[in-house]
């Protein structure tokens, strides 16, 4: 699938400032069954753009920028193409941390549900790890109602954790029609598959109309912006 991206990002500063520096994870990498092409960084101001990556191994922009400045505005633009991988990265995937890491307790988003109620509903350890994360995903799915797609991906990821499987915060792209959405997910990891995305605003696995940027142990480890004002 050809997804087109052209996301503008606007960042205001409650005051002008003298320099401005923001960390960036809006740059999608080629893997197994995505391939980026045309990718541009525009913010509508002088600024330097220096590219590298954070620990969990996302591509990072770091933008420096001098002001006087009460605002940035970041055209982000490219194209993704994707294949049918049913939200599984392949082993061939680069990945900088262990599984294990991905077992810390505590989310935000457990105060604003019941986990023991949405492990409950993703069935009993006799079931098949994947099948038990698919009854999460579609528990969660209908609570729902008025969430974001990164509040449902954080709550899937300490529910997840709650019944003993590395998870992680994903950030990237959904297909929306002829053009594409900022949208979050979560992966969690099953021991003979690898890492498996799931969305709980779909209630399906990741597939082919989701174009993948970054994860992270939380929200903000994935944040499209943030820095030092």
């Amino acid at each position: 699938m050809r997804i087109a991206v052209d996301h503008i990002l606007t960042v205001d500063f409650t005051a002008t400032l003298a320099r401005v520096t923001l960390a960036l994870r809006v740059t999608p990498e080629d893997y197994h069954d995505q391939t980026v092409t045309g990718w541009r960084i525009s913010p509508d101001c002088d600024a330097r753009l220096r590219h590298g990556r954070d620990g969990f191994g996302n591509v990072l922009t770091m933008l420096y920028a001098e002001g006087p400045l009460d605002g940035i505005e970041i055209h982000v633009t490219g194209e993704v193409f994707t294949g049918p991988s049913s939200g599984v990265l392949s082993a061939a995937h680069p990945e900088a941390l262990p599984p294990a890491l991905f077992l810390r307790p505590g989310s935000a988003a457990s105060d604003a549900v019941d986990l023991a109620a949405l492990a409950a509903e993703a069935g009993d350890g006799e079931m098949g790890a994947i099948d038990r994360l698919h009854l999460l995903n579609g528990a969660l799915h209908r609570r729902a109602e008025g969430a974001t797609s990164a509040v449902l991906a954080e709550t899937f990821v300490a529910a997840a954790r709650r019944l003993a499987f590395p998870a992680r915060c994903v950030s990237g792209y959904l297909a929306d029609g002829t053009a594409s959405r900022p949208h979050h997910w979560a992966e969690a990891y099953v021991a003979e598959f690898g890492w498996i995305g799931f969305d709980p605003s779909t209630a399906l696995s990741a597939g082919e109309d989701h174009a993948r940027v970054a994860s992270g142990l939380d929200l903000a480890g994935v944040a499209a912006v943030s820095g030092a004002f």
